[in-house]
């Protein structure tokens, strides 16, 4: 097992020490646009599967990558305090990461560069929940509640039919001093709601269409 710099190959298999997120960098730095073969097993498999990629150069950095990443994973047992300490510290990141997510979805799609290629919606969901559930329980509720805080930002964006909107009608009342025509609420709630529904329908086809 090893690299082969005529004959470019990658060995990835469980437990083996030689690889590491920075043994892979190294190895795809050093051979840019060249067909490289990386050969793994999957969990308990004692069966090869053979991938083949071509690295290619990131305008940004000018460097060459296969567009995965990787990384080193584990349980870490803290005290219950620590634990809980550092359990707020990663559900603030997670929402900061959120947000900013969010903001750039949303930012692009106005700008007419939108796409649907990293949103999923429940069809798509059900494939990621399975692929947590492989890493362990505790990684499936991680992404459980990466799914509840996705949840409460986007029931607070101010658009009408959400709790976001809700909460705009009231500050226009509050500033406004009187209330809002109930017509108009309710004409601005149905337009909203038919719009989610059918942003709905459109992911959920597009979740489809990659199943296939």
């Amino acid at each position: 097992m090893g690299f082969s710099s005529v004959d470019p190959k990658f060995y990835v298999f469980p437990g083996w020490d030689g690889v590491n997120p920075d043994s892979l960098k190294s190895f795809v730095l050093q051979n840019p646009n060249r067909e490289i073969k990386i050969i793994y097993m999957r969990g308990n498999d004692q069966q090869e599967h053979n991938l083949y990629v071509i690295p290619v150069i990131n305008k940004t950095n000018n460097e060459s990558e296969i567009g995965i990443s990787m990384d080193e994973i584990g349980i870490v047992k803290l005290p219950f305090f620590s634990a809980f300490w550092q359990g707020l510290k990663l559900n603030w990141s997670m929402t900061q990461g959120t947000v900013i997510g969010f903001y750039a979805l949303l930012s692009n799609a106005l700008r007419g560069h939108g796409s649907l290629t990293g949103v999923s919606g429940p069809v798509g969901m059900v494939g990621i929940v399975g692929d947590a559930y492989q890493f362990g329980f505790v990684y499936l509720l991680s992404f459980v509640a990466l799914i509840s805080i996705n949840l409460a930002i986007i029931n607070l964006i101010p658009f009408p039919a959400l709790d976001g909107g809700r909460i705009l009608f009231l500050l226009i009342e509050k500033i406004k001093g009187s209330r809002i025509n109930p017509k108009f609420a309710n004409m601005a709630n149905m337009i909203g709601f038919s719009i989610l529904i059918l942003l709905m329908l459109l992911i959920t086809y597009h979740d489809v269409v990659k199943l296939f």
